[in-house]
């Protein structure tokens, strides 16, 4: 376990107190250990009795009555302040507004009273307080800044190379040309990645003036001919793709030296390291996709049609998602190491044209997201082609019986003829009709057993199609999974990352069921928010005051799985100094403010300025639900408040 100087031991009342403690000595300089709720919770006798055993300096944070529980044998500041005074500590107790001794002290302690003490009774002094604490009372020394080490070593560096003749000027026109030359490899994976599109982009034309034909043809040779037709143009851009791609498959090199000077424009070597294997995925995809659509051509009936066409809109969205992310990592280079990407950029006509370079992370992740959502949505409405497909089964059959029954009537009319001239003529008629029905009828029953095959086919794709989502979600739970290293708000925004899953989730079934869809994944907002429950208890017990509001958040969470609740508000955890609100409560949720909904803590603070006296309306959780309240607004600076959403 790290070796801290200082331990600083506090009651929840005098956190923010403490906190502002440790806070102004880590930045002098101090080695600090403050934050102990995850020892509290775990083997307490075992790490915490290790820190203080370890440090020089005990500082005691005394707000009113700190001491009144010290009369418990297990009350936490009584066991940490024993263990100081039995290792000879230098023990400093920092006396807050409204603090005075017991009499009696607790018995062990007694001779706490008689360490000299700092006064901090109010903000004009704290100040003072903390300059006279450093200076006459810790016995502990200032460590070195980073800030300051890497400063001098830098200083160093500067001296020996300037010993060694090597300008920063040379040095700095080194890393500009690192970056020309892989800002040059990522636009070349980019133009090939280009040229997929452009193909993309003239077979779907080529596919869907075939597929509109093949809706109103019925001549077999026809049918034949254009099939011929549309397989040797999806061989040309087969040949033509494999003759053009000349991208290596692995990794970029980059040595250490080059990602030293990469690092210098904030460039992550290993992100861009992967372009060509990022590229060739793209390539290999579409070299399946069109083997997918050579299989739809040979068989041509609708379920193959529609799935190959939804494809081709699916890998566009792809293809955007790509350039996005190509634009992310060319955003950090430098401007004179763009000059192959400002040429050939002109010439990306087949990329959207809207994305621009040079935007923030933000401005990339949501176009990723979007172009992303997007795809799957295209993939999910698919699901209905199956019942379509299902009732054109039924169609086929209804026309099945329907030219039967014209056989039937054709036959009887053979009756109602009087001339045998007539006759004749009404049997050849006949004749004609029936081999002409029978022909009909025997390719539309063939059309119907390559539906039911394809059909299948379809359901295999789509179990698959789901295990990967469960995979997917099986790898979302382990990025959200708290570990002890996780700070307290680094928790939390996992849950609120987990919450806008949720929310997600529970948006894209309600708009499926819109349609008539009704998916069968096995990821459902029931095992989502199952999920999402566990992973508020495992809070809880990292942090046992988060009790109040953690009930109020797995009470919302459990309603947004059930669309009863919108994806929005912000919940209160605490207040300052412990102070007594007029109304709201721990674990109260804002969801409205002057009329206006509140999405997160910005659309709040927001609106509070805009009206500082308009009417609140908040939940209240009462055992089984929430109870809806509204009041006139009053001062909202001793609330502490955290987002729900994301």
């Amino acid at each position: 376990m790290k070796k801290y100087d200082i331990f600083i031991s506090y009651r929840r009342s005098s956190y923010d107190t403490a906190n502002l403690i440790a806070t102004r000595l880590r930045s002098a300089g101090y080695s600090v250990f403050f934050d102990m709720e995850t020892l509290r919770s775990g083997k307490f006798n075992v790490q915490l009795y290790e820190v203080i055993d370890n440090c020089k300096d005990f500082l005691l944070v005394l707000p009113p009555n700190a001491l009144d529980r010290c009369v418990n044998e297990d009350d936490w500041v009584r066991l940490e302040v024993l263990r100081a005074m039995g290792g000879d500590k230098n023990i400093i107790p920092i006396m807050l507004n409204g603090f005075t001794w017991p009499n009696p002290m607790p018995i062990g302690m007694e001779e706490l009273c008689n360490y000299q003490a700092v006064t901090a009774s109010s903000v004009e002094y704290f100040d003072l307080s903390m300059e006279k604490l450093q200076k006459r009372y810790l016995h502990s020394k200032k460590q070195l800044p980073i800030v300051k080490l890497l400063k001098y070593v830098g200083v160093f560096i500067f001296t020996l190379l300037a010993l060694l003749g090597i300008a920063w000027g040379v040095f700095v026109s080194l890393s500009k040309d690192v970056c020309l030359k892989y800002a040059t490899a990522l636009t070349k994976d980019a133009s090939y990645v280009h040229i997929i599109a452009e193909e993309n982009d003239k077979l779907v034309k080529d596919w869907e003036e075939f597929n509109n034909a093949m809706n109103y043809e019925t001549k077999p040779e026809r049918i034949a001919v254009m099939q011929e037709n549309m397989e040797k143009r999806i061989d040309v851009v087969e040949k033509n793709l494999k003759q053009m791609w000349n991208v290596d498959s692995t990794k970029m090199e980059i040595s250490s030296y080059h990602s030293f000077l990469l690092s210098i424009y904030g460039i992550n070597a290993e992100e861009i390291s992967v372009s060509p294997q990022f590229a060739t995925l793209y390539y290999n995809d579409y070299l399946g996709q069109i083997e997918l659509l050579r299989n739809a051509v040979r068989e041509p009936n609708t379920l193959n049609r529609r799935y190959s066409t939804a494809l081709f809109e699916v890998f566009k969205h792809f293809i955007n998602s790509y350039y996005a992310s190509i634009l992310s990592e060319l955003s950090n280079f430098p401007e004179s190491s763009l000059t192959t990407y400002n040429e050939m950029s002109k010439l990306w006509t087949y990329f959207p044209v809207m994305y621009k370079l040079g935007e923030d992370e933000k401005y990339y992740e949501d176009i990723i997201n979007n172009e992303t959502k997007q795809a799957e949505d295209l993939m999910t409405r698919f699901e209905s082609v199956l019942e379509y497909n299902d009732a054109k089964m039924e169609d086929i059959e209804r026309k099945n019986d329907a030219f039967e029954k014209q056989i039937e009537d054709l036959s009887n009319l053979q009756s109602q003829v009087d001339s045998a001239a007539e006759i004749v003529r009404a049997v050849t008629e006949i004749e004609n009709i029936k081999k002409q029905n029978e022909s009909e009828l025997a390719i539309r029953k063939e059309k119907v057993a390559a539906k039911k095959v394809a059909l299948d086919a379809t359901k295999a794709e789509l179990e698959e199609l789901d295990k990967q989502y469960v995979e997917a979600y099986e790898n979302l739970k382990k990025k959200c999974t708290l570990d002890d290293s996780d700070d307290q708000w680094y928790k939390w925004g996992k849950i609120r990352r987990w919450g806008n899953f949720l929310s997600m989730l529970v948006e894209s079934r309600r708009s499926l069921k819109s349609q008539g869809i009704y998916s069968t994944s096995s990821v459902t907002p029931d095992v989502a928010y199952a999920d999402m429950n566990s992973l508020l208890t495992v809070y809880q017990t990292y942090h046992p005051e988060s009790k109040s509001y953690v009930a109020s958040a797995k009470r919302f969470y459990c309603e947004l799985s059930k669309d009863q609740r919108r994806y929005a508000g912000v919940i209160i955890f605490g207040f300052k100094d412990d102070a007594i609100h007029p109304y709201f409560k721990q674990g109260d949720i804002v969801v409205e403010y002057d009329g206006k909904e509140v999405k997160n803590y910005n659309s709040f603070k927001s609106a509070y300025k805009a009206n500082n006296n308009g009417e609140v309306v908040f939940l209240r959780l009462n055992g089984s639900g929430f109870d809806e309240i509204k009041e006139q607004i009053k001062d909202t600076d001793i609330i502490g408040f955290l987002e729900l959403t994301e």
